[in-house]
């Protein structure tokens, strides 16, 4: 199930930033990242996939100002079960759908990155500007997934 990420949630997604830190960088020990997530919850912009306990299974948080994907894990040993594919599917919901979507992913090559690049581009994200080191060291490339709107 998806649900909106709530301040009852901090923890657990303290602990997912914990787990993919390696990927991403420093998150549970910066001021700033815990202030950002903070933000998304009392903005309503962070989701999550819960499992039947209410457990969080994975979590994804969009700047809507930006128009972006500012944020989006799931646990390891809850990956290969569609809930990225899920959340990417509210976030996208949940954007403005007559302005371009952009998203901070890993450059094409980064093996840790792959699942990550192949969900955002069966969504029609593709690949606009080098988007430099992450925090972590590693490659990155800003995608941009074009919204139409049809009357």
């Amino acid at each position: 199930m998806i649900r909106l990420v709530t301040n009852q949630d901090l923890d657990a997604w303290m602990e997912l930033a914990r787990e993919v830190e390696p990927l991403f960088g420093e998150m549970v020990a910066n001021e700033d990242f815990i202030s950002g997530i903070k933000d998304c919850i009392s903005n309503q912009s962070a989701f999550c996939v819960v499992n039947t306990d209410n457990e969080i299974e994975g979590i994804i948080a969009i700047n809507k100002a930006l128009n972006e994907i500012a944020w989006l894990a799931v646990g390891e040993k809850h990956r290969g079960k569609g809930y990225g594919y899920q959340l990417l599917e509210k976030a996208i919901g949940s954007v403005d759908k007559s302005k371009p979507i952009y998203v901070q992913t890993f450059s094409p090559g980064v093996k840790a990155g792959e699942a990550a690049r192949k969900i955002y581009l069966k969504f029609g994200f593709k690949d606009d500007k080098d988007g430099g080191k992450n925090p972590a060291g590693i490659d990155t490339v800003i995608m941009k997934r074009e919204n139409k709107i049809f009357k």
